[in-house]
């Protein structure tokens, strides 16, 4: 059976959201944002993950007296891994409501919880791929699609690729409800507000361009072109540093190639940051060569500190907010394209943060907005 960390907390109107893990993800900040954030004489927002390792938000979590249930993998075997979620949500049943973010096995999921007597049962998507075209994983995405449609009483997309991408396109309307990735932009530091010391402290040069990207190290975010693109640059310049935000499976592989290339000293590996909000603003322009996102809230954070933004047209399009700050490019393109997008782009005039926020609250991304819309789809069954 799985296990609970937990703290002491009551309350009668609670909502489990269910991840793979609680590590650095765009989801897993997102929802932070909304735990922090919430009244929890309101709500209380509790968590479910699929891993026994210690994740970042652990610790945040319990300290803010939430609680971390943990059950086995589906990727070590699926019956058990429902087995569990079923007695877990049985032998629980304070829950008013189930939150999946965990593309299509949400499905599977919301599903389980019908079983367990769920009234309130979210799905949500936030992908635009499965990242993996075998059989099985095309098998399960078909199963989990299926049951969403079923079993969830509200479907969520962090954009409309997303949702399309889930659930699928209905012949007369969507059968989704879009729901912007709310984040606490307000609170990220505009460009205009930084000084050279303030880029001096971390070690970045004003005198170059700065270019950054900010991602976890795995396939779908192409951080192999992005070095290759790189590579073209320093054949024409050497006035420049590209600065890798987050860490993953790919690191070391990408550190090698870099080396390979001699970028040693042109690339800077920063890790996984918690401060990245107070980094975005000290870089020139954000490039983000995905293969795919079901948003891309890198982009949004970005144009949050008013940095320009060079996107892969995979990326759907609602990531611009509307200020002039994004340019999308497919990936086929040349090298000298992109590498002319990024140095106009870079040059762009300031938008100013009241104009930049006040496309982000026209657009729905505000905390307040969200909690409301996610509050009303967990009492939807009450």
């Amino acid at each position: 059976m799985g296990r609970t960390v937990m703290s002491n907390i009551d309350s009668p109107k609670r909502v489990l959201h269910v991840f793979m893990n609680l590590n650095l993800g765009g989801a897993e900040s997102r929802i932070m944002d909304l735990f922090r954030s919430q009244d929890p004489n309101v709500l209380l927002n509790d968590f479910l993950i699929m891993t026994n390792g210690h994740c970042y938000f652990t610790d945040e979590v319990l300290t803010r007296d939430g609680k971390i249930h943990v059950i086995d993998s589906p990727r070590e075997s699926i019956l058990k891994n429902l087995w569990q979620l079923y007695l877990l949500l049985r032998r629980n049943p304070q829950y008013t409501a189930i939150h999946a973010h965990t593309s299509y096995y949400s499905g599977i999921c919301v599903f389980i919880a019908f079983l367990a007597g769920v009234r309130s049962r979210v799905t949500h998507a936030r992908n635009t791929d499965t990242g993996n075209k075998n059989l099985p994983t095309l098998v399960m995405f078909a199963v989990g699609r299926l049951l969403a449609r079923f079993f969830a009483t509200s479907r969520f997309a962090i954009s409309s690729e997303a949702g399309d991408f889930l659930y699928g396109i209905s012949p007369d309307k969507r059968n989704f409800e879009v729901i912007p990735n709310a984040f606490n932009f307000r609170k990220i530091k505009h460009k205009e507000n930084i000084s050279e010391q303030d880029k001096l402290d971390f070690c970045i040069d004003s005198r170059v361009l700065n270019i950054v990207c900010v991602g976890r190290f795995s396939p779908v975010k192409n951080h192999s072109f992005l070095i290759d693109l790189i590579a073209a640059l320093a054949t024409q310049t050497n006035d420049f540093c590209l600065h890798l935000i987050g860490d993953g499976e790919l690191r070391e592989e990408l550190q090698d190639k870099v080396n390979e290339l001699f970028l040693g000293d042109k690339v800077k590996f920063w890790g996984n940051r918690a401060d990245v909000s107070k980094l975005l603003p000290m870089f020139d322009v954000m490039v983000m060569p995905s293969l795919s996102e079901g948003l891309g809230v890198a982009a949004l954070e970005a144009q949050a500190a008013g940095v320009p933004c060079v996107l892969s047209a995979s990326i759907p399009k609602e990531a611009d907010i509307g200020c002039g700050l994004c340019r999308f490019l497919n990936l086929n393109l040349e090298f000298e394209l992109w590498i002319n997008a990024i140095q106009e782009q870079a040059l762009l005039a300031l938008v100013e943060k009241c104009e930049i926020d006040k496309q982000f609250e026209k657009r729905g991304y505000s905390l307040s907005s969200t909690r409301q819309r996610y509050l009303e789809a967990y009492l939807k069954h009450e």
